[in-house]
């Protein structure tokens, strides 16, 4: 199954109006697990996606690829991203 993760964190004002739109596809997309992680909470994903830059958009292919975006982005965007 396609995960998409969306790395945040609590201090990060991009991050939090990048949320509705992230809540938003997520609820408009079946077939797909969407994840939060907030930076600053150590998660062992944090290292292993190299996330650098809040907020970033992680999509992790049934088959292991994965692809990344730093910024917001529009819920068209994001659904593209998806794929």
């Amino acid at each position: 199954m396609k995960k998409v993760i969306r790395y945040t964190a609590a201090w990060c004002g991009p991050c939090k109006m990048y949320a509705s739109t992230f809540n938003q596809v997520a609820a408009e997309t079946p077939g797909v697990q969407f994840e939060t992680v907030d930076v600053d909470s150590g998660h062992q994903s944090i290292i292993e996606n190299g996330i650098r830059n809040v907020p970033t958009t992680v999509v992790v292919e049934a088959n292991g690829t994965v692809r990344k975006q730093s910024g917001n982005m529009s819920a068209s965007a994001l659904k593209t991203f998806i794929g």
